[in-house]
């Protein structure tokens, strides 16, 4: 195990400049063997591994990204260009460069704020499966994007999630959720939430006092081989 210090460690990314608040990366492999009559010892093995990134950061410090479901057998442009540097205690550790053709593609995005302090953005990123031995070819094409976001007065001007109707309109349906409590001085919220379409990410506000915010988007990506 090697015990990483977070005040040494360096993030940067194309979509965000500043205020990482944590990242994880993670390099799972999934290991099929290929049993055969008359012997313990596989036929051959197929190994798959799959690499993800998540990303926080406090609001403020990224750019909007739009998304557009792909149209054509292309890789999605929902990436982001990441480079990690640990900061070991002992020894060393290899940072973690995952841009241009590297960058990962972005699977969802959220964004959180109370009415005082800081709104907080999470970025969840996925890799393409890595197979060993395959000589086709793959592609990562992007589905339809969808989210929600609370809407009222009292939300922020901007949560970083671009809503509108799949259809026409500025949404697709709506909630209201309301609760409240007995007491001194017993208080409570009633929220307005809207779902539809989500058309871009990312750019949601840091700092904006008495105002607060949630909202999310799912980007779907699926694997093609050819």
């Amino acid at each position: 195990m090697v015990v990483i210090i977070g005040a040494g460690t360096t993030v940067t990314s194309n979509l965000i400049t500043s205020g990482f608040v944590s990242v994880s990366f993670s390099l799972s492999p999934t290991v099929e063997r290929l049993f055969q009559l008359g012997d313990f010892d596989p036929f051959d093995v197929n190994v798959q591994t799959q690499e993800s990134i998540s990303i926080t950061n406090f609001g403020g410090a990224s750019s909007s990204l739009a998304l557009a479901p792909s149209a054509a057998c292309v890789d999605s442009t929902a990436r982001m260009d990441v480079t990690i540097t640990p900061a070991p205690c002992t020894g060393s550790t290899v940072p973690i460069t995952r841009t241009g053709t590297d960058a990962l593609f972005i699977n969802s995005f959220s964004y959180s704020k109370d009415s005082q302090g800081f709104g907080q953005e999470t970025w969840s990123l996925q890799g393409k499966p890595i197979l060993v031995g395959f000589t086709g070819s793959t592609v990562f094409i992007q589905g339809f994007a969808e989210g929600n976001q609370l809407v009222g007065t009292d939300i922020v001007s901007d949560d970083g999630v671009a809503l509108t109707s799949s259809t026409t309109g500025l949404f697709d349906a709506e909630a209201r959720n309301l609760q409240v409590s007995a007491g001194s001085p017993g208080i409570g919220q009633d929220d307005t939430q809207q779902f539809g379409k989500v058309t871009a990410i990312g750019g949601g506000v840091g700092k904006e006092d008495g105002k607060r915010g949630t909202a999310s988007a799912n980007v779907p990506h699926q694997i093609v081989f050819f």
